[in-house]
């Protein structure tokens, strides 16, 4: 297992840390190889301990490490750094499975104990295929009564009820997305880069016309609101 030198053997005094550890497993036991990066903001700065972070923390699993990792993060809450309440993108990179990638946040009260990244990490939904159980099928009912409803008028209802997916381009490079929007709920969120690759970053919703989109590096590509 190979960490980031400069994120893993001494931070710098001052510099609060959480040792963070893992193990990726394939369903039969087979441990995993691969790589898993966090990445932070593009920079944070920490004046009080005379500090700035950049880049990104990488650990290397290999055959010898049994699926297993170990790094030393610094904590997301250090007292004074800018920016402050962020969290790192972790992204999974491991040998027979599907990338993915999410956010977490490592607060320094974790540092003296550690945490494991299975007690952090997001759990995938099930999307498998199902088999369907159709019942024998019924009589046929009586025909009812024409309604007084025009087909402009079910459009309309339609279109508010469920309004359709919207997609919003990001054109010019930026870590934080702000996309307005008129759904009359707070919408699901779906981001993409310019090759079409589905890409995590922190939602938020600061109004109710209003989705932003926070990213560890600037990024250009567009947003499925639904």
């Amino acid at each position: 297992m190979t960490p980031t030198p400069d994120l893993f053997h001494e931070l710098p005094a001052g510099v609060p840390s959480v040792r963070l550890t893992g193990r990726f497993i394939a369903p039969d036991g087979t441990p995993l190889t691969g790589k898993i990066t966090f990445a932070p903001p593009m920079v944070v700065t920490m004046p009080d301990a005379d500090t700035i972070a950049n880049t990104v923390a990488t650990v290397e699993i290999t055959k010898e490490d049994a699926g297993r990792f170990e790094v030393n993060l610094i904590a997301t809450d250090a007292p004074g750094m800018s920016p402050s309440g962020w969290t790192y993108l972790v992204t999974e990179k491991l040998a027979g499975a599907q990338m993915r990638q999410y956010h977490i946040m490592l607060p320094q009260r974790l540092g003296s104990d550690g945490v494991d990244l299975a007690d952090l990490a997001p759990a995938s939904p099930y999307s498998g295929r199902y088999l369907p159980v159709v019942g024998p099928t019924g009589a046929t009912g009586a025909q009812g009564a024409p309604g007084e409803v025009s087909r402009a008028e079910l459009a309309a209802l339609e279109e508010r009820v469920a309004p359709r997916a919207v997609t919003w381009s990001q054109g010019s490079a930026s870590p934080l997305w702000t996309i307005p929007h008129d759904f009359p709920y707070l919408p699901a969120v779906r981001t993409y880069d310019t090759s079409g690759r589905e890409i995590g970053g922190l939602v938020d919703n600061p109004d109710p016309t209003t989705v932003t989109v926070q990213f560890a590096f600037a990024e250009t590509g567009s947003a499925i609101l639904s």
